[in-house]
């Protein structure tokens, strides 16, 4: 299972100019960070964000995230330039207050 980070040309340039490159480039030039989660992860993302949809059969994502939720995750990826898996898993800690 993943989740799609997409990035505005603005963010996707601040990563690249920081050297964190963590962004696809995927449909016609647009960038996306893509995370991958395992099973436990998805079961955590959806109690604390009972709208996410979890799409098992064709895109394989978590769907419907809060763009704040996103932002969180991109903002300690800038900020502490980490990959992106730790920056979702602290990202989670916070909101479930555990940091």
């Amino acid at each position: 299972m993943k989740i799609y980070i997409w990035l505005s040309e603005e963010m996707s340039r601040k990563l690249e100019e920081l050297g964190l490159n963590y962004a696809r480039e995927v449909l016609g030039g647009m960038k996306r960070i893509e995370i991958d989660v395992k099973q436990e992860i998805v079961e955590e993302i959806v109690k604390l964000f009972p709208n996410a949809k979890v799409d098992s059969s064709t895109t394989k994502s978590i769907e419907l995230l809060p763009r704040s939720f996103k932002n969180e995750v991109l903002r300690i990826i800038v900020e502490k330039r980490i990959e992106p898996k730790k920056a979702l898993m602290e990202a989670i800690k916070r909101l479930n207050g555990d940091i």
